[in-house]
């Protein structure tokens, strides 16, 4: 294609919006937390680009409009050179403007979301700015009608402008640092030309839905417009009206996905057709629950109740038939029905006369760590309880609409198990202690949100462990606040893995009650919209050792990184634990042995490791 052809078909904003597209590239090739395939790089690339592209498009046409409307204003004549230099000069005064902005108001640890989100909109006034003046400054030159000048202005300079200015700042940057030998560490391990192709692609079907956007919005304009009479003001209105068709449409095909997910991951396994055969199960014989109505992991946790002759077999010691309480999501249509079949359970499988209760939250899909409750089993010798109530039946990151409701049902039933533990003489009480893992720990903290560690107490909670806790979680922000009065000095003890509880002091070892622990690369644990807006402090100075010297902040780049390694938190070898990311098999049985206060040997908890990774083993043969 001639180069004056393809000059023609880019606007300057069009070309500043591919030069900041481009610059962004080389930084979302750089590594975060987890390691990325071609497709998932591919993916941050692409998005990141569109993004990017999109943003720095509609503000850089708000800095023509505003050239345009100085030579009004001014009586001077608009055309192609005299717009062209004007705009020079408001872009240079734009990205001045963004730079006071950002200088004062400078990034602080707890600030509002209003004061990020003002020096995140001046940064992007500012890339649009600087992207604009290369084009610019190509639109000023004399010579815009020769072949020469008419070739500098198109699309491949402009991709090589963004693209060469960015890999050469990463390259400084890492040099500065002394990273990598004072090389460019792209990709996380993803082939990078495999993954600038599904970059390309990805960015190529961001830009088509725009134009698919546009296109609607033209024809919503014209209707807009005979109906108010108004062509000043049928842009916006139209826009408005075609955002609204394709979120309609886009929200019909993911309600149908939900629909279809539910189903898939719902479904119980073959091998558990038949109800469980012991009384202590909810869907055995005599229960208030009926096996039918229960999804996948309902079943499974159910069916994979430790039997007493196995616990004597690792413990060597004694031991009791554990007690099992599940409440499904399709045992019954409403909370208070849920609830009171929660009860009936609790009655008739004589669950308060154990030494222990556990009350469980569990993740979307109803999963509860296999590992944590099988560990609480056998160091409890059987003696023990657990009551689950299940709050939706999709997986986690599906699930993030369901937070309210597990929070109303587990506030509602653990209030009424709270009064009958009350009820009950000092000396016929068991020990209560509360577990959940990643949504489940979310929902079950939001019960006690803004009561501190009070309100556990008050719920009779002696005892606490939550692994993989959700960056949203408010309860586990408000409760790291030195100067909360409804939390106790060392009551909350934050870990990073179950290798810190050999580092604890006495003192700390004796005040702490309510355990937080969470890998230092989990994406679930630091993942959280506010990246769009504000660097996160583990991507400060003092940043933890897995995450890489040369990541900087950067929107939308480091919300799309993060994002995609959520999805890659977990990546699990059966009978093979480990302690990273969103696995927490590893840590597992020490940290239930310390967090709830239960003893044992430590060559019996390591009978109880060997344990638990055979009948993982087992249960994926069973369960495929």
């Amino acid at each position: 294609m001639r180069p004056d052809v393809l000059y023609l078909r880019l606007s300057a904003s069009q070309r500043a919006g591919i030069v900041a597209a481009s610059a962004s590239v080389p930084r979302s090739l750089v590594p975060l937390l987890r390691r990325r395939s071609a497709v998932d790089q591919g993916v941050v690339t692409g998005l990141s680009a569109a993004m990017s592209y999109a943003l720095t498009t509609v503000v850089h046409d708000a800095v023509l409009s505003t050239s345009r409307g100085l030579l009004r204003l001014t009586g001077a004549r608009v055309d192609t050179g005299s717009t062209a230099r004007t705009t020079l000069v408001v872009d240079v005064a734009a990205l001045a403007v963004s730079a006071a902005v950002r200088a004062a108001l400078p990034h602080r640890d707890g600030e509002p979301t209003l004061r990020a989100l003002t020096r995140t909109a001046a940064h992007r006034v500012g890339v649009a700015s600087l992207a604009g003046l290369v084009p610019g400054m190509l639109d000023a030159m004399p010579d815009h009608d020769r072949p020469v000048g008419v070739a500098l202005r198109t699309l491949p300079v402009a991709v090589a402008t963004g693209a060469g200015v960015a890999a050469v700042g990463q390259v400084v940057r890492v040099r500065r640092l002394g990273a990598a030998g004072g090389r460019l560490p792209l990709d996380g391990g993803a082939p990078v030309a495999r993954s600038l192709g599904v970059g390309a692609l990805t960015a190529g079907g961001a830009v088509a839905l725009a134009a698919v956007e546009r296109r609607i919005a033209q024809g919503a304009d014209v209707v807009v417009r005979r109906v108010t009479g108004s062509p000043g003001h049928g842009s916006v209105a139209s826009h408005l009206l075609s955002a609204g068709m394709i979120g309609g449409a886009l929200y019909g095909v993911g309600a149908r996905m939900y629909k279809r997910i539910e189903t898939v991951v719902s479904a119980p396994d073959a091998a558990l057709v038949d109800p469980p055969t012991s009384p202590l199960v909810s869907g055995g014989p005599g229960s208030a629950v009926r096996w039918a109505p229960l999804t996948r992991q309902a079943r499974r946790h159910l069916a994979s109740v430790t039997p007493a002759a196995r616990i004597r077999e690792v413990m060597g010691e004694p031991a009791v038939e554990p007690i099992r309480v599940y409440v499904g999501l399709t045992s019954a249509p409403t909370v208070s029905e849920r609830v009171s079949l929660a009860l009936t359970e609790l009655e008739r499988t004589g669950a308060l006369d154990r030494s222990l209760l556990v009350l469980c939250s569990p993740t979307g899909t109803g999963y509860v760590n296999y590992a944590a409750s099988s560990t609480w089993e056998y160091l409890t010798r059987g003696d023990c309880a657990s009551l689950t109530l299940q709050y939706s039946v999709r997986p986690s990151i599906l699930s993030l609409d369901r937070v309210d409701d597990g929070r109303e049902q587990n506030a509602a039933v653990w209030m009424a198990v709270a009064e009958l533990i009350g009820s009950r003489p000092p000396e016929r009480r068991p020990r209560v202690v509360l577990f959940g893992e990643s949504l489940g720990a979310h929902t079950s903290q939001d019960a006690f949100l803004h009561t501190g560690t009070r309100g556990l107490r008050l719920h009779h909670v002696e005892r606490a462990l939550w692994l993989g806790t959700p960056y949203v979680s408010g309860w586990a922000r408000e409760v790291r606040d030195p100067l909360r009065g409804d939390v106790r000095p060392g009551e909350v003890l934050v870990l990073r893995d179950a290798r810190d509880l050999a580092d604890l002091s006495p003192e700390a070892r004796d005040a702490a009650r309510y355990v937080l622990l969470a890998h230092e690369d989990d994406g679930v644990t630091l993942f959280s919209p506010d990246l769009l807006v504000r660097s996160p402090a583990w991507l400060g100075p003092t940043r933890p050792p897995v995450v890489p010297p040369h990541a900087e902040w950067s929107s939308p780049i480091t919300f799309l990184q993060a994002a995609i390694d959520v999805k890659n938190a977990v990546d699990m070898t059966p009978g093979e634990f480990a302690s990273s990311g969103h696995d927490y098999r590893a840590d597992t049985a020490s940290a239930v042995r310390f967090a709830f206060g239960l003893g044992c040997t430590d060559e019996q908890l390591a009978s109880v490791e060997a344990a638990l990774r055979r009948e993982e083993v087992e249960r994926v043969a069973a369960w495929p």
